[in-house]
Protein backbone atom coordinates (compact mmCIF):
# COMPACT_ATOMS: atom_id res chain seq x y z
CA UNK A 1 0.00 0.00 0.00
CA UNK A 2 1.58 3.72 -0.90
CA UNK A 3 1.80 6.03 1.58
CA UNK A 4 -0.54 8.48 0.29
CA UNK A 5 -3.19 5.29 0.22
CA UNK A 6 -2.18 4.62 4.29
CA UNK A 7 -2.48 8.44 4.46
CA UNK A 8 -6.01 8.29 3.24
CA UNK A 9 -6.80 5.26 5.38
CA UNK A 10 -5.33 6.93 8.65
CA UNK A 11 -7.62 10.00 8.07
CA UNK A 12 -10.27 8.37 7.11
CA UNK A 13 -10.36 6.11 9.99
CA UNK A 14 -9.42 8.94 12.37
CA UNK A 15 -12.82 11.59 11.08
CA UNK A 16 -15.06 7.78 11.36
CA UNK A 17 -13.73 7.68 15.13
CA UNK A 18 -14.00 11.25 15.97
CA UNK A 19 -17.60 11.39 14.40
CA UNK A 20 -18.79 8.32 17.09
CA UNK A 21 -16.83 9.79 20.01
CA UNK A 22 -19.05 13.10 19.16
CA UNK A 23 -21.60 10.81 19.58
CA UNK A 24 -20.73 9.33 22.88
CA UNK A 25 -20.96 11.67 26.37
CA UNK A 26 -17.77 12.30 28.16
CA UNK A 27 -16.52 9.11 29.61
CA UNK A 28 -18.44 6.69 28.13
CA UNK A 29 -17.15 3.25 26.67
CA UNK A 30 -17.00 2.86 22.96
CA UNK A 31 -15.54 -0.21 23.36
CA UNK A 32 -12.09 -3.04 23.00
CA UNK A 33 -9.90 -2.83 20.15
CA UNK A 34 -11.98 -5.73 18.62
CA UNK A 35 -15.21 -3.50 18.58
CA UNK A 36 -13.41 -0.56 17.49
CA UNK A 37 -11.95 -2.95 14.33
CA UNK A 38 -15.51 -3.88 13.72
CA UNK A 39 -17.16 -0.55 13.89
CA UNK A 40 -14.35 1.19 11.68
CA UNK A 41 -13.50 -1.59 9.76
CA UNK A 42 -10.15 -1.12 9.18
CA UNK A 43 -6.47 -2.93 9.97
CA UNK A 44 -5.45 -3.03 13.51
CA UNK A 45 -2.93 -1.44 12.75
CA UNK A 46 -4.45 1.80 11.45
CA UNK A 47 -6.77 1.33 14.41
CA UNK A 48 -4.06 2.15 16.91
CA UNK A 49 -2.83 4.30 14.93
CA UNK A 50 -5.62 6.30 14.95
CA UNK A 51 -6.38 5.68 19.02
CA UNK A 52 -2.84 7.17 19.45
CA UNK A 53 -3.83 10.19 17.36
CA UNK A 54 -7.20 10.92 19.54
CA UNK A 55 -5.52 10.71 22.51
CA UNK A 56 -3.42 13.53 21.40
CA UNK A 57 -6.22 15.79 20.80
CA UNK A 58 -7.77 15.24 23.64
CA UNK A 59 -10.79 13.10 22.45
CA UNK A 60 -10.05 9.82 23.72
CA UNK A 61 -9.04 7.84 26.42
CA UNK A 62 -7.09 4.56 26.42
CA UNK A 63 -7.41 1.67 29.78
CA UNK A 64 -5.70 -1.01 29.41
CA UNK A 65 -6.31 -4.07 31.82
CA UNK A 66 -9.06 -5.31 33.46
CA UNK A 67 -12.31 -2.81 32.46
CA UNK A 68 -10.10 -1.44 30.06
CA UNK A 69 -10.92 -0.19 26.60
CA UNK A 70 -11.79 2.63 24.78
CA UNK A 71 -13.30 5.87 26.10
CA UNK A 72 -14.60 9.02 24.37
CA UNK A 73 -13.80 12.50 26.09
CA UNK A 74 -13.30 16.03 25.38
CA UNK A 75 -10.64 18.25 25.52
CA UNK A 76 -10.42 21.12 28.07
CA UNK A 77 -9.66 24.80 27.43
CA UNK A 78 -6.96 24.32 30.29
CA UNK A 79 -5.42 21.78 27.96
CA UNK A 80 -5.98 23.38 24.80
CA UNK A 81 -4.54 26.79 25.97
CA UNK A 82 -1.43 25.06 27.58
CA UNK A 83 -0.64 23.01 23.96
CA UNK A 84 -0.84 25.82 21.57
CA UNK A 85 1.26 28.57 23.96
CA UNK A 86 4.05 25.49 24.20
CA UNK A 87 3.78 25.75 19.77
CA UNK A 88 3.64 29.36 19.71
CA UNK A 89 7.49 29.73 21.76
CA UNK A 90 8.65 27.73 19.00
CA UNK A 91 8.00 30.03 16.22
CA UNK A 92 10.23 33.04 14.93
CA UNK A 93 7.75 35.84 16.14
CA UNK A 94 7.06 39.02 17.58
CA UNK A 95 6.07 38.11 21.27
CA UNK A 96 4.23 41.25 21.48
CA UNK A 97 1.76 40.30 18.66
CA UNK A 98 -0.23 38.71 21.53
CA UNK A 99 -1.33 41.44 23.19
CA UNK A 100 -2.30 43.23 19.36
CA UNK A 101 -4.97 40.26 18.91
CA UNK A 102 -5.73 40.20 22.56
CA UNK A 103 -7.12 43.89 22.40
CA UNK A 104 -8.57 43.20 18.65
CA UNK A 105 -10.56 40.49 20.04
CA UNK A 106 -11.75 41.97 23.50
CA UNK A 107 -12.79 45.13 21.13
CA UNK A 108 -15.26 42.78 19.10
CA UNK A 109 -16.49 40.82 22.25
CA UNK A 110 -17.19 44.57 23.79
CA UNK A 111 -18.72 45.46 20.94
CA UNK A 112 -21.60 42.45 20.52
CA UNK A 113 -21.95 42.75 24.45
CA UNK A 114 -22.65 46.37 24.26
CA UNK A 115 -24.97 45.37 21.02
CA UNK A 116 -27.19 42.97 22.72
CA UNK A 117 -29.30 45.20 24.70
CA UNK A 118 -31.54 42.53 27.02
CA UNK A 119 -31.78 41.91 30.46
CA UNK A 120 -29.44 39.50 31.11
CA UNK A 121 -26.64 42.16 29.94
CA UNK A 122 -28.46 44.93 32.19
CA UNK A 123 -28.41 42.20 34.88
CA UNK A 124 -23.94 41.58 34.17
CA UNK A 125 -23.59 45.31 34.39
CA UNK A 126 -25.89 46.17 37.52
CA UNK A 127 -24.13 42.90 39.13
CA UNK A 128 -20.41 44.04 38.05
CA UNK A 129 -20.28 47.75 38.64
CA UNK A 130 -21.37 47.31 42.58
CA UNK A 131 -17.72 45.01 42.38
CA UNK A 132 -16.17 47.94 40.71
CA UNK A 133 -17.30 50.22 42.79
CA UNK A 134 -16.15 48.52 45.81
CA UNK A 135 -12.57 48.72 44.98
CA UNK A 136 -10.27 51.30 46.56
CA UNK A 137 -7.30 53.18 44.79
CA UNK A 138 -5.54 50.77 47.56
CA UNK A 139 -6.81 47.39 45.69
CA UNK A 140 -3.87 45.12 45.30
CA UNK A 141 -2.88 43.81 42.31
CA UNK A 142 -4.31 40.40 42.62
CA UNK A 143 -7.99 42.04 43.68
CA UNK A 144 -8.21 44.03 40.40
CA UNK A 145 -6.92 41.01 38.14
CA UNK A 146 -9.20 38.71 39.75
CA UNK A 147 -12.03 40.68 39.19
CA UNK A 148 -10.90 41.83 35.49
CA UNK A 149 -11.23 37.94 34.91
CA UNK A 150 -14.29 37.16 36.79
CA UNK A 151 -16.15 40.36 34.69
CA UNK A 152 -14.37 39.09 30.89
CA UNK A 153 -15.59 35.69 31.70
CA UNK A 154 -19.09 36.51 32.52
CA UNK A 155 -19.01 39.08 29.69
CA UNK A 156 -17.52 35.94 27.40
CA UNK A 157 -20.68 34.03 28.80
CA UNK A 158 -22.97 36.84 27.75
CA UNK A 159 -22.07 36.75 24.22
CA UNK A 160 -21.71 33.41 23.86
CA UNK A 161 -18.04 33.80 22.01
CA UNK A 162 -16.37 30.35 22.83
CA UNK A 163 -14.40 30.91 19.59
CA UNK A 164 -12.86 34.18 20.69
CA UNK A 165 -12.44 33.26 24.48
CA UNK A 166 -10.17 30.01 23.51
CA UNK A 167 -8.14 32.77 21.42
CA UNK A 168 -7.77 35.05 23.78
CA UNK A 169 -6.90 32.08 26.87
CA UNK A 170 -4.54 30.79 24.22
CA UNK A 171 -2.78 34.17 24.29
CA UNK A 172 -2.68 34.59 27.94
CA UNK A 173 -1.36 31.71 28.51
CA UNK A 174 1.60 32.18 25.71
CA UNK A 175 2.41 35.61 27.45
CA UNK A 176 2.38 34.00 30.80
CA UNK A 177 4.51 31.36 29.88
CA UNK A 178 6.94 34.02 27.48
CA UNK A 179 7.17 37.68 29.35
CA UNK A 180 7.90 37.60 33.63
CA UNK A 181 5.14 38.36 35.80
CA UNK A 182 4.32 42.37 35.86
CA UNK A 183 6.64 44.13 38.76
CA UNK A 184 4.71 43.85 42.48
CA UNK A 185 3.80 48.17 43.27
CA UNK A 186 1.04 47.17 45.16
CA UNK A 187 0.62 50.47 47.55
CA UNK A 188 2.69 52.43 45.06
CA UNK A 189 1.63 56.19 43.57
CA UNK A 190 1.70 54.35 39.71
CA UNK A 191 -0.41 51.30 41.11
CA UNK A 192 -2.90 53.41 42.61
CA UNK A 193 -2.79 55.52 39.27
CA UNK A 194 -3.85 52.17 37.68
CA UNK A 195 -6.30 51.11 39.59
CA UNK A 196 -8.03 54.42 38.94
CA UNK A 197 -7.34 54.08 35.82
CA UNK A 198 -8.53 50.65 35.33
CA UNK A 199 -12.06 51.33 37.91
CA UNK A 200 -12.94 54.48 35.58
CA UNK A 201 -12.39 52.47 31.96
CA UNK A 202 -14.12 49.17 33.55
CA UNK A 203 -17.27 51.35 34.69
CA UNK A 204 -17.24 52.95 31.18
CA UNK A 205 -17.50 49.24 29.95
CA UNK A 206 -20.17 47.90 32.15
CA UNK A 207 -22.39 51.56 31.06
CA UNK A 208 -22.11 50.70 27.21
CA UNK A 209 -22.84 46.79 28.01
CA UNK A 210 -26.25 48.67 30.39
CA UNK A 211 -26.88 51.67 27.90
CA UNK A 212 -26.77 49.05 24.30
CA UNK A 213 -24.25 51.58 23.21
CA UNK A 214 -21.37 49.70 20.87
CA UNK A 215 -19.27 52.56 20.16
CA UNK A 216 -18.93 53.47 24.13
CA UNK A 217 -17.93 49.82 24.53
CA UNK A 218 -15.24 50.26 21.51
CA UNK A 219 -13.76 53.28 22.97
CA UNK A 220 -13.54 51.44 26.61
CA UNK A 221 -12.56 48.27 25.57
CA UNK A 222 -9.56 49.80 23.83
CA UNK A 223 -8.82 52.09 26.59
CA UNK A 224 -8.72 49.36 29.37
CA UNK A 225 -6.46 47.16 27.16
CA UNK A 226 -4.42 50.15 27.05
CA UNK A 227 -4.40 50.54 30.70
CA UNK A 228 -3.17 46.57 31.13
CA UNK A 229 -0.57 46.53 28.63
CA UNK A 230 1.05 49.20 30.11
CA UNK A 231 0.74 48.04 33.54
CA UNK A 232 2.10 44.70 32.48
CA UNK A 233 4.55 45.06 29.71
CA UNK A 234 6.13 48.53 30.45
CA UNK A 235 8.59 48.03 33.10
CA UNK A 236 7.98 50.58 36.19
CA UNK A 237 10.51 52.77 37.57
CA UNK A 238 9.67 54.41 40.76
CA UNK A 239 11.40 56.04 42.97
CA UNK A 240 11.36 56.99 46.97
CA UNK A 241 9.30 59.86 46.10
CA UNK A 242 6.44 57.65 44.26
CA UNK A 243 6.08 55.42 46.95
Amino acid sequence: MSKRTSSSALEAAAAKLRTIVRQCEDGALIGSEDVLLEKLGFSRTTVRQVARLLEREGLLRVKRGLNGGYFSARPDKASIAKSVSAYLETLDMDAQDVTIVASALWVEVLRKAAALGTKAARTLADTYRERVLAITPNASYAEVSTLERESRSAIFDLTKARYIELIFDINIAFANRRFPPPINIDGSAVHRKFVRAWRDAKLMELSAIAEGDSELGVMAAQHIRSIWHKRVWTPSRLDAEQR
